[in-house]
């Protein structure tokens, strides 16, 4: 194995560890250092090819990379300033707002600046993924990705829930003042909220990749192994679990926590019905965590509060859903094009009603999406995820493999639950929660293609040739 290419990946794995750090990457100087992060991995998988990576390894995801280039390539031209005979006949309404203000020039994007720090973010997404699909090429790494998602997150949940519990004031590094409720390394509640109900299903998913799917044998047998699953690795990450959903309700996270009952709710019932060789234990593992972690954890941790918080939520109270109607007028002028992507800020005081405070997000991600990329670009992102989805489904349906079926029910309970956050809160614009999807987007896909053995792709001679090196792996 290629030390440089070892090293790397090893750095991937410390980048999903390191992103809701900083503020959960969601600062320019945060998302920067990701950037730098990110670019210095294409560097080094460079060098460790020496400069001949195995692009056909790339026609296996070709969708999902695709996607995101494509989208790109629409943000890019967004930035660009075109003749006003062009803009005229592209975006109407944004020629029409630069005449207005005297501007030398017109732009698609009404405010071009952020759209291309944008474009820079979303540019660092498709290296990320390009770098995920080089380095991610075994079961095994399959699992360690994985696996430093549910560390990453258990260490948010961690200390998000200390934090409460010791009732310290202030964040003890950035000294945001602690309100009650878990926030770990994140600035707003919901965005922890959304880490850990990604990283949760994730880490069902694991856990399900190590039931056994044998007879269930003697009862002897059965004690046996029984006290080997006590002893054994899964039971760690079983703990892990725990730990995230304390930290989950006691973010009083309304739709956070709708949404990983739900995810787990409507995951398990697939996995119940078409899940291939069905492990015994399957429908233990989905109702324990819907009943001890979601009702018995819960209530000790504060799940009634949560509870309150749904039961007092109205729309006499609430401001979020006048924002969401007013960003449809914004989407009925900016149709195709969008305003820019990062603009919302930017164009929504043209269209606000009322003195509703101060709104840099539609809390809607639908809708900022619309709004910013405009529809049929957000109708090309969404047809990524939903084949993403697709792909969970025919993986835990057809294959045989236990890896590949577990992480497929992880990410798509992830992805469940992920498209339904997003209709009440901006969880795609931090770093951090953006990535991490993304990462789900691809072991979704990865694990309709891997191999259930390690195959990975090593260089052999001076001469650059590559041939496929298989070694027997404990994946069944």
């Amino acid at each position: 194995m290629n030390r440089i290419e070892k090293f790397t990946f090893y750095s991937f794995l410390a980048l999903i560890v390191w992103l809701p750090i900083p503020l959960g990457s969601n600062r320019m100087w945060a998302w920067s250092i990701a950037e730098m992060w990110i670019a210095f991995q294409c560097l080094l998988l460079v060098i460790a090819y020496r400069g001949k990576l195995p692009f056909e390894m790339v026609t296996r995801y070709r969708i999902l990379i695709g996607g995101l280039v494509l989208f790109q390539c629409w943000v890019f031209i967004q930035t660009l300033p075109l003749a006003w005979g062009i803009l005229e006949a592209v975006s109407g309404k944004s020629a029409e707002i630069y005449n207005l203000v005297g501007a030398p020039e017109g732009f698609i994007s009404l405010d071009s600046r952020m759209t291309r720090v944008s474009l820079f973010k979303g540019l660092a997404y498709t290296l990320f993924v390009l770098n995920a699909i080089f380095l991610i090429n075994s079961s095994r790494r399959l699992k360690l990705v994985a696996l430093a998602i549910v560390i990453s997150a258990t260490l948010q949940g961690f200390y998000g829930a200390i934090i409460v519990l010791l009732k310290i004031p202030e964040s003890p590094v950035f000294g945001y003042t602690q309100s009650g409720v878990a926030t770990g390394s994140f600035v707003y509640k919901n965005h922890l909220a959304n880490y850990l109900m990604l990283s949760l299903c994730v880490g069902l998913g694991l856990i399900v990749s190590q039931l056994h799917v044998s007879e269930s044998g003697s009862w002897f047998t059965r004690i046996r192994r029984l006290i080997e699953g006590l002893l054994s690795g899964k039971m760690l990450i079983r703990l892990c679990l725990v730990i995230m959903v304390i930290a989950l309700v006691m973010t009083r996270s309304r739709m956070g926590n709708t949404a990983f009952f739900a995810a787990t709710t409507i995951g398990g019932l697939i996995a119940l019905l078409f899940y291939k060789d069905k492990p015994r234990a399957l429908t233990v593992l989905i109702g324990s965590v819907i009943a001890i972690d979601t009702i018995v954890v819960g209530a000790l941790f504060g799940l009634e509060k949560v509870k309150q918080r749904l039961a007092e939520t109205s729309l006499a109270g609430e401001s979020r859903d006048q924002v969401v109607i007013w960003s449809l007028d914004i989407i009925r002028d900016f149709p195709f094009t969008g305003t820019g992507m990062a603009s919302f800020y930017t164009i929504f005081p043209m269209y606000s009603r009322a003195d509703i405070g101060f709104y840099d997000h539609a809390h809607n991600d639908y809708v900022q999406f619309m709004v910013e990329a405009g529809i049929p670009a957000t109708l090309l992102l969404g047809s990524i995820v939903l084949y993403s989805l697709w792909r969970t489904f025919n993986t835990i349906r057809s294959r045989h493999s236990k890896t590949m079926k577990g992480v497929a029910l992880g990410c798509m309970m992830a992805i469940i639950g992920m498209l339904i956050h997003i209709s009440v809160d901006f969880n795609l614009q931090p770093m951090a929660n953006a990535a991490t999807f993304i990462l789900v987007l691809f072991l979704a896909n990865a694990t309709a293609v891997l191999p259930a053995v390690g195959s990975l792709p090593v260089k052999v001679t001076d001469s650059s040739k590559y041939t496929n090196k298989v070694k027997v792996s404990p994946d069944v």
